[in-house]
């Protein structure tokens, strides 16, 4: 089978599900020049191992004519490798609606990453954007793929869609984060140390987090927590964490060959959110064999399993959360034993031949409903 993957925001998951595919099908990528610039780089070759063929689009405004240059290149593609599906990965590039012009043509699956809108985040044109999306959700997508039930749900009471139409398959584990690592040697794990990761935005929970502190260090007063990443979230509150010992604050974007770093040298990920979709981050800590403490909300429970590669909590409290962050880092042994847990669950469930294998029964259905 021909498909052409089209992924213009998540390049690390793209690459990643390419090359899975490619296994037993022919896959051309298409992805975003400066997203791939910002994140893997010069790498991107190396991590497609030569098995993926790619066509990498500049980024331009609908304003601009020079967009016109992209949909020449996706209607030249499309001619030359004559894919049998087009499987879209959701984002707000304006070169989208080129692609999606052709699934009027070609059968198209669509990855709804986000079903809506994270509290925080600020969109431009938001009423439109909704517009856009359940159209495009309801009309252009055959069939849709989301991250757990409990996305699958939310879609199906937003827009007019058969749930047989929607299938879940989980978010894969990233491995390319330790591939760009190979060269530095691994950090030695800090006992004491929590990581927050990611991009700083309001549903994220930091002030739970900086709340929890004195309960944490009262405890264990060797606790160190690690938050790496920006946004206007940490903005708000980086004051609140300055000249304390128990806070270490990398505000900036993490490039990728610094992930690798952050993740060796933490015992617990943390993700406090007060409202969540699916998680990359928890993909990333499984990859690197690391448990987790997170908020029961979205779909994370259905990958993070309570009391084996984590622990799950209610969120909007910061009792629970310093209780569960205490358990785990004052338990060594059980600590290991959901880090081995996780990495398990990242080769197997979480794998990538594992979604490639139930993404291609995804492809078959889309293409027969014709």
């Amino acid at each position: 089978m021909k498909v052409l993957l089209v992924s213009l925001h998540f390049v690390e998951y793209a690459i990643e599900l390419a090359k899975a595919l490619s296994t037993n099908n022919t896959v051309h990528l298409i992805l975003s020049k400066p997203r791939v610039s910002e994140t893997v780089g010069t790498d991107l070759d190396r991590l497609l191992e030569g098995k993926v063929s790619y066509t990498l689009l500049s980024k331009y405004s609908l304003k601009n004519p020079k967009i016109l240059s992209n949909l020449f290149i996706i209607i030249k593609k499309l001619l030359k490798f004559k894919p049998d599906v087009i499987h879209h990965q959701e984002s707000r590039d304006s070169s989208n609606f080129f692609v999606l012009f052709f699934s009027i043509f070609i059968p198209t699956v669509g990855t709804v990453h986000d079903v809506n809108f994270h509290p925080g985040s600020k969109v431009k044109y938001y009423r439109l954007i909704v517009i856009l999306k359940k159209f495009i959700i309801t009309y252009l997508y055959r069939k849709i793929i989301v991250h757990g039930n409990a996305l699958k749900n939310a879609l199906t009471e937003s827009v007019k869609r058969a749930p047989e139409d929607i299938s879940v398959v989980p978010h894969g584990c990233l491995f390319s984060f330790q591939a760009n690592a190979l060269d530095n040697a691994k950090k030695i794990e800090e006992r004491y140390s929590v990581l927050f990761f990611g991009r700083m935005l309001e549903y994220k929970g930091l002030q739970y987090l900086i709340e929890a502190e004195p309960i944490i260090s009262q405890s264990i007063p060797s606790f160190k927590l690690i938050v790496a990443g920006s946004g206007e979230d940490l903005t708000r509150n980086k004051h609140l964490m300055e000249n304390n010992p128990h806070f270490e604050v990398h505000d900036r974007y993490i490039a990728n060959d610094e992930v690798a770093d952050f993740f060796n040298r933490t015992a617990v990920l943390v993700l406090p959110y007060i409202e969540a979709s699916q998680s990359g981050i928890i993909a990333t800590a499984f990859a690197f064999g690391k448990p987790v403490v997170t908020t029961d909300v979205g779909s994370l429970a259905e990958v993070v399993e309570d009391r084996k590669t984590g622990l799950l909590i209610p969120p909007l409290n910061t009792l629970e959360l310093a209780n569960a962050i205490i358990h785990l880092l004052g338990n060594e042994e059980l600590r290991a034993k959901m880090g081995k847990e996780a990495l398990k669950e990242a080769h197997t469930t979480l794998s990538w031949e594992h979604i490639a294998g139930l993404t291609y029964i995804i492809y078959q259905d889309t293409i027969n409903a014709d």
